[in-house]
Formats: structure tokens, sequence, C-alpha cells
């Protein structure tokens, strides 16, 4: 299997390369507003925290975007894969997205399960709170891990700014790696389905300097620790949502050949005083930085990362071992081990061959705890329609660090894929 995996790759590389600067012919499915591809690929190790590895998935995503009318469309888009070849029981499917939206007159109205992506800093954002990421899923993009939740959205553009509220009637959290330990058992409450989660956007674009401002009230992705049950040979944790509510703004610009941009949220848990154990602490997050064009195609993105965390209570100074046990996984999974952290991510890209090689290494460094995350890929347009990706996860530090937790889901990855 891997052998007659590796001859096709071979194979694929060895096809002439064709430009894709320019737009390939449009097929009747695309007529119709019908798209998608087919993808096959190699993991040598899973995103689970676990001793998973050598993972040869297959997979096909589809995506349905017909117009209605001049201002009436809907769009579906979902994926069907199995992570594990020849094991039926790994085949699963998701509906990313299936929404109606309308115009009419200044006013643009969404409904249905749809992906809700705020921000303007280059992939870490503060005020991305709306929509749930799948970070167990093995796909090189991390824009494929976003998955939709229902919701209503309208935005009303007046002549400088545009207003748009939301409402989230169904909360749908993140699914993040955890670490499994015998005699430890996770239970995860999700939050009554009937309380709704609700935000609010000022937003400006067009102009010298686009910027938004945001406020978002609903519930926490990533979820608090708590301990529902303790004996001599098991521990029962309780995973639970609670209630956040975030104000938020973020702005761009561009300054000759510099792009410029910052993202900034303040962020109000349910424990306010900080002396609440179970339920993290209110939080500031910040990213600023830009990026600049070289020669023609080189760009190097750097941007400088802070958190300041407030009322911080080491997870050290919990005087029971258990508890402190506990509260020290929490504050590793929420990146809450230091009051204030400084950190940095650099993200440098090329591309060759009139556009169909492109090669690009980014990387997340925490001053704090030296921590990191080094992520390198390529990718090879052998024509319009088949890409081959090669890239890797790097994740480095003590054990005891927010990148440092997640060495074990380091990999190298290749992926085929076949547009339509």
């Amino acid at each position: 299997m891997r052998r007659a995996l590796g001859v096709a790759v071979v194979g694929l590389l060895l096809a002439p390369a064709v430009s894709i600067a320019q737009r390939p012919a449009e097929t009747p499915l695309q007529g119709f507003g019908l798209s998608g591809s087919l993808r096959g690929s190699y993991w040598s190790s899973s995103r689970e925290l676990d001793d998973g590895q050598h993972f040869f998935g297959s997979a096909l995503w589809l995506k349905a975007a017909p117009r209605l009318g001049e201002r009436l469309s809907i769009l579906a888009e979902g994926w069907v894969r199995n992570e594990e070849l020849f094991h039926a029981d790994a085949t699963r499917g998701e509906l990313r997205e299936a929404y109606l939206e309308i115009g009419w007159g200044p006013l643009d109205l969404r409904v249905g399960k749809q992906i809700v992506a705020w921000g303007r800093a280059d992939r870490i954002n503060p005020t991305d709170n709306l929509s749930p990421k799948d970070f167990t899923l093995l796909v090189p993009e991390d824009d494929d891990q976003r998955l939709g939740t229902p919701a209503v959205k309208a935005t009303y553009h007046l002549p400088w700014v545009s207003v748009t509220g939301l409402w989230l009637p169904k909360f749908e959290p993140h699914t993040i790696p955890l670490q499994r330990v015998p005699g430890v058992t996770l239970i995860e409450r999700v939050p009554d389905q009937t309380v709704g989660q609700w935000g609010l956007k000022l937003e400006q674009t067009g102009g010298a300097v686009d910027w938004s401002l945001s406020y978002f009230d609903g519930f926490d992705p990533v979820p608090d620790f708590a301990i529902d049950r303790v004996t001599l040979t098991s521990l029962d944790l309780v995973l639970r949502h609670n209630r956040i509510r975030v104000i938020g703004a973020d702005a761009a610009t561009t300054l000759g050949r510099f792009g410029l941009r910052g993202e900034a949220a303040f962020t109000f848990t349910e424990d306010l005083d900080g002396t609440n154990p179970r339920v993290k602490n209110p939080f500031f997050f910040m990213v600023v930085g830009g990026d600049r064009t070289f020669f023609e195609y080189l760009n190097v993105n750097l941007q400088y990362l802070f958190r300041y965390v407030v009322r911080h209570r080491s997870p050290v100074d919990v005087p029971d071992g258990v508890a402190r046990g506990v509260a020290t996984e929490e504050a590793l999974v929420a990146n809450e081990l230091d009051e204030v952290q400084h950190g940095a991510s650099l993200r440098v890209s090329h591309k060759w061959l009139n556009e169909t090689l492109e090669a690009e290494i980014g990387t997340i460094l925490s001053f704090t705890r030296l921590d990191f995350l080094v992520r390198p890929k390529v990718t090879y347009a052998l024509t319009d329609r088949w890409k081959v990706v090669l890239g890797a996860d790097i994740f480095r530090g003590q054990r005891r660090s927010f990148f440092g937790r997640l060495r074990d889901n380091s990999a190298v990855y290749t992926e085929v894929r076949w547009s339509f």
C-alpha cells in the first residue's frame, strides 16, 4: 500500500506543470455552482495526543453554491472522510455550511449553518470565538478545521460603516486534543441549547484604514476542568463551557509596501475575581504586526503576541495534589500558566515556476517558556486540477508549556488533491 502510494506521488511530481495564474475552464458542474475535490493523504501521527501512527486517508469535499437570483443564493458545503483506509468505522461526514443568503437594499441576511470568522491578524485571532474548530482533523490547511454552527446573521450597510448582528441559537464547542490517562474519565457537558449567543460588530472597509469593533456574549469553546468524583483508583473530570463576554477590535492598513494589522480582545469570564480554580480568569490578548513582499513573490509576515491573565493564580499554589494536577492541565489547555506572556509568529513564503510551486515556513514562539511550533509546507500544482502538498507540524518545549504538551502530535504529511 505504502509503496503504491509512493510510486503514484512520484509519478505525479514528474508530470508537466502548467500555470495556475490562468483560471481553468468552467466545467458543467461548476456552471451549476457545484465544485469539490478528492483527496488522498498520509500522516505519520494523529492529532489526538495518543500513540497512533501512520494514517492513510481519503476524503471527498463538495460545495454547492447556485445563484437563485441577483441577490438570492444558497450555499452548502461538507465532506466525507476516512482517516484510516480499510476501516469502515473510521468513516465520518460533516455538513460544514448550509445557509440561505438574501440581499434587500442595504440589508444582507444569512440564515442557516455557517462559519463566522472574525479578526484581521494573520492566523492568530483573539476575536475569533464564534464558530467551532476541530483541531484533531488531519488536514494541511487551518481553515479546513473550521465547522459551521446554526446562526442568523444580518448586516446593514451605511454609507461609511456596516453594522452586523449575529444570533447563534446553538452552541458548538471546539474539538481539542486531550491526553487520555488511565483511570481518568472525561465528561463534556455542553450548555443548554435553548440559551442563545449573540454578537455585534461595527466595521469600516475600503478606506485608508479598515477596522472593526466587536462584542460577543456566548459560551467559551475551550472547556474549563472541574473534579466531579475522586476514588482511590479513578478520577472523573467534567469539561464545562462557561459563559464569556468578549470586547474586541482590529485594524489593517498599508504603508508603502508594508501591510500593517492589529487585533486585540478582552475576555470576561465567569470568574471575574480570579478565585475559582474551576473557571478561567479574565484575560487580554493582543496581536500586532505586518508583512512585506520582497522582489515579486517573497513574503515575510511578522507578528508580536501579548497575553495578560487578570488576577492570575499559579496552579502550583493549589494545596491539594489532585486538584493541583487538574488545575495545571486546565492552565496548559487554556494557555494560562503564566500571568504575562510575550511571543512572536513568523511566516515566510515564496512562489516559483509561474506560481505553481509555493513553499512557506511558519513558526510561533513563546518567549516566556521557549516552547514553539514550526510548520514547513510545500505546495505544487501539477495542473489546474491536480495538487500535491508536503509538510510537517513540529511541536517542541517542556511538557509544562502550551506547545510542549502537544509534542506527541508532531507529524509529517503529504496530500494529493484533485479539484473539480
